[in-house]
């Protein structure tokens, strides 16, 4: 027999699911469908009904201690069907362990936004009303034939399944309620509309020149590897990390000394790093490379001074204690060798890179003096730099206005760091007509700046910007609210783990 209340409800006029899209408000429809996707994916994956372990779940991790687990009927299940069905029907093609992996990581990624929001909901002590579970049950229910409810498929649905079906729709409510309430109401003030629409308007346009990183001469780059051509030495190696403690790195010093086994499988035995699968084997390290390994640099030094085949003594490290074998003399470097030359080179870029800051920015401040005696053009005919134009951009840090983010015209050199840079749009929207900057440094180059150019925005584009406006402010607070809800202090995601184990085990 139907409940009481679905029997009333089912007497009221329906209401269709495309009505009920219409009522929504636009964005909140499709964010209510969107938030949760986090990835996009391909293809439903490999069966799974063998693979779950005992008691039919996967546990692929936790939210503020709740698991996020999989089991047949669940939420998680049912996501994974719903995202593996709609790829189906998309008709996409690919690896099918990369589908597979994509379509599970979107049910897991669904199921932690989900958890996450219901435990939201439980701490704000939200309500839903039986009679409005019935209602959505009656609409869309899995007790349906051809769109309308059949009285008869619910009588002989199982009581257990009933009990599922009632708990999903009453969670999928919840779910949006929340994200009704959090979203369907917002308000901002006139003054930040207007302090908004002050940073669009005007618009500023720039010529300007650059100093990029990749540019750093090879004499400077020579000059410091000369100075510090130790950091270049290389040497094959192989080494055997033990986590432990020192006396079990002993033990098995001791049978390298007695020849027990060889080297190589003692590190695949024993040792504890991504070297153990292939014996050891490091291949090619610079000094430089494993110097961070090191407690101590006289170790190192050591290491670095071993003849070809020597091993090592038990070194105490950062990570542990570790037994080198030296697969080659060392090597001292050659810097009129290109390649060297370049190892050297990303060696700076990654570790002295203040140094190149340092080299342009006294490179621009030439500029700067030279323009300022001439002209901003002839400076750049003396000191050897092309100018180039910027396109109008608004006063847009953080790329607020998304669709006119600043660029070079022509679209080079790419000046996508400086949508990021609070410097450069201090600097450029402090200028004068005509007034020539300080030099401004951004990711990898440092930009001198000449305004040269303003324009309002026309009443079209004030309309436009209106509408933008209202989309920013949902946008950011959905963003806010995804970041908040996807806290990784939260979430422990054993997800790759599980997967690998049970779903789609690595051969």
């Amino acid at each position: 027999m139907l409940s009481r209340d679905i029997k009333r409800n089912l007497k009221k006029k329906k209401e269709t699911s495309a009505d009920k899209k219409k009522q929504m408000h636009p964005f909140l429809y499709a964010f209510t469908i969107g938030i949760l996707v986090l990835v996009v994916v391909t293809f439903i994956g490999l069966p799974v009904a063998s693979k779950i372990g005992k008691g039919n779940r996967l546990v692929f991790g936790s939210y503020e201690g709740k698991e996020i687990v999989y089991t047949p009927g669940n939420y998680f299940a049912k996501q994974r069907a719903l995202i593996g069905e709609q790829v189906r029907q998309g008709g996409e093609s690919g690896s099918i362990q990369v589908q597979t992996y994509k379509v599970w990581r979107g049910a897991f990624d669904r199921t932690v936004m989900n958890t996450a929001i219901l435990l939201e909901i439980q701490k704000s002590g939200i309500w839903i009303s039986e009679n409005r579970v019935d209602k959505a049950i009656i609409k869309s229910g899995p007790y349906t034939i051809n769109g309308k409810f059949s009285e008869e498929r619910y009588n002989d649905t199982p009581n257990s399944e009933k009990f599922s079906t009632r708990k999903y729709f009453r969670e999928q409510l919840l779910h949006d309620q929340y994200l009704s309430d959090f979203l369907g109401s917002i308000y901002s003030s006139n003054e930040e509309k207007d302090f908004f629409k002050s940073m669009a308007d005007p618009e500023r346009s720039f010529t300007f020149v650059t100093f990029p990183f990749t540019r750093y001469p090879d004499k400077e780059v020579k000059n410091f590897a000369d100075k510090n051509s130790s950091l270049f030495k290389k040497i094959k190696l192989s080494r055997i990390l033990i986590k432990t403690k020192e006396s079990d790195a002993m033990e098995i010093k001791n049978k390298l000394n007695d020849k027990v086994s060889s080297f190589e499988e003692l590190a695949k035995t024993y040792s504890k790093d991504s070297y153990a699968a292939k014996g050891g084997d490091m291949g090619w390290q610079y000094y430089y490379q494993v110097k961070d390994d090191f407690k101590s640099e006289n170790d190192l030094k050591k290491v670095f001074s071993m003849k070809e085949g020597e091993i090592s003594d038990v070194i105490k490290s950062n990570f542990g204690w570790m037994i080198f074998r030296s697969n080659s003399p060392v090597i001292k470097p050659d810097f009129e060798n290109k390649d060297t030359l370049d190892t050297a080179r990303k060696y700076i870029m990654r570790y002295e890179k203040g140094k190149v800051e340092d080299y342009f920015m006294a490179q621009a401040n030439k500029f700067v003096q030279t323009a300022g005696k001439t002209s901003f053009f002839d400076a750049s005919g003396t000191l050897d730099v092309v100018p180039y134009m910027t396109n109008y951009f608004p006063l847009n840090y953080q790329k607020i206005f998304s669709y006119l983010p600043v660029k070079s015209k022509g679209g080079k050199p790419s000046l996508a760091t400086a949508n990021y840079s609070k410097e450069f749009f201090t600097t450029a929207y402090s200028l004068k007509k005509d007034e020539i900057s300080r030099p401004v440094l951004l990711d990898d180059q440092v930009l001198v700046l000449q305004f040269t150019g303003e324009k309002k925005l026309t009443d079209q584009d004030k309309k436009i910007l209106d509408r933008y406006y209202s989309y920013y402010v949902r946008t950011t607070d959905q963003s806010d609210l995804q970041a908040y809800l996807t806290d990784p202090k939260k979430l422990v995601d054993n997800f790759n783990e599980t997967f690998y184990k049970y779903i789609a085990p690595k051969s």
